[in-house]
């Protein structure tokens, strides 16, 4: 069957959570048929293309310009309005000329409701990272700079503008100075290295902010951002001992590969948007991670303006992550 998902990589691996369960119920053992809800010509939405086609039980991926949002795009308490689960015929459009299933989980989990309840009529699995495929040069890639480096901890700071003048950490809530002191602190407290994971462009916000302020610790920090492809970029965090992250794929997917992970996220009522109210419901932060990684202690939420260098590493020690 033909399925349609939101576009990014923590989007979209959420919906995956259900696909195989929606085929079961409405075409059993038919295809799985994804299109994700973007253009080919922006980076940052092709990225999802290779991450998507990794799961084996996905027969075939591709990008399309659908609109994942009705007319009136934003709600009046500050969320965005997405289209409804179900089917769409799109035959009046050039070069469709199908039906697609959406499913947009996005909307419940930005309302504060947990993955598994969206869409209860079908079984969650949470597995689904038993059928996520690497090759054995993508594996080798994070064990290899394990070797060389020793024991590291991932870094994800986010691109420029999410860090700037529109996104989570809009007006620099968690600046490149917590980055700097959180890195130093764990260098001399934990004895680990620092690795800066992201795509291209995450870079300028790192060129810029954070490496012409590191002076003495430069040798303490690696940056390979822009360097990696999805493999190596899920290889490198899988080795890591934990990874602290901007809200995004990078730190959705290592929580769920088993990583421990620390994730920001806005306060809620601090608009994510400088031109409107736009914001979340707090307990998104945790309501796509499995149970079993909340038991455990290897999911840290972490909130912009509450949460400072000192409670991340205080939590890092208690839990034992290092």
């Amino acid at each position: 069957m033909k399925l349609f998902l939101p576009q990014g990589i923590g989007d979209s691996v959420w919906a995956l959570h259900k696909v195989q369960a929606v085929r079961d119920a409405l075409d059993p053992g038919g295809r799985i048929d994804i299109a994700l809800a973007g253009s080919n010509d922006v980076y940052l939405e092709r990225r999802a293309l290779d991450f998507v086609r990794r799961f084996s039980f996905v027969d075939s991926v591709e990008m399309r310009t659908f609109d994942i949002h009705q007319k009136e795009w934003l709600s009046a308490d500050g969320r965005y309005n997405y289209i409804e689960d179900g089917w769409y015929d799109f035959s009046s459009v050039p070069g469709l000329e199908m039906r697609y299933c959406a499913l947009m989980p996005n909307g419940p989990l930005e309302r504060g409701v947990r993955l598994e309840s969206w869409l209860p009529q079908y079984p969650i699995r949470w597995s689904i990272f038993d059928d996520f495929r690497l090759t054995p040069d993508e594996r080798a890639f994070g064990a290899i700079l394990h070797v060389q480096l020793g024991d590291y901890v991932v870094f994800y700071l986010g691109p420029f503008h999410g860090n700037t003048d529109n996104g989570h950490n809009r007006n620099a809530l968690w600046g490149p100075s917590d980055w700097l002191e959180l890195g130093r602190r764990i260098r001399k407290e934990l004895g680990l290295r620092i690795v800066v994971v992201g795509a291209p462009y995450d870079r300028t916000y790192y060129e810029l902010f954070v490496r012409p302020s590191l002076n003495g610790d430069g040798g303490d920090w690696l940056s390979l951002i822009g360097r990696t492809d999805i493999g190596r970029l899920f290889s490198t965090t899988s080795h890591a001992r934990f990874v602290i992250s901007y809200q995004a794929g990078v730190g959705i997917v290592s929580t769920l590969l088993g990583t421990p992970t620390g994730i920001f996220w806005r306060p809620a009522g601090d608009s994510i948007s400088p031109t409107c109210y736009l914001s979340f419901d707090e307990r998104m932060a945790s309501g796509w991670v499995p149970p079993a990684r909340i038991a455990d202690g290897t999911h840290l939420p972490l909130v912009y303006t509450r949460h400072d260098v000192d409670y991340v590493m205080s939590e890092v020690k208690r839990r034992g992550w290092a």
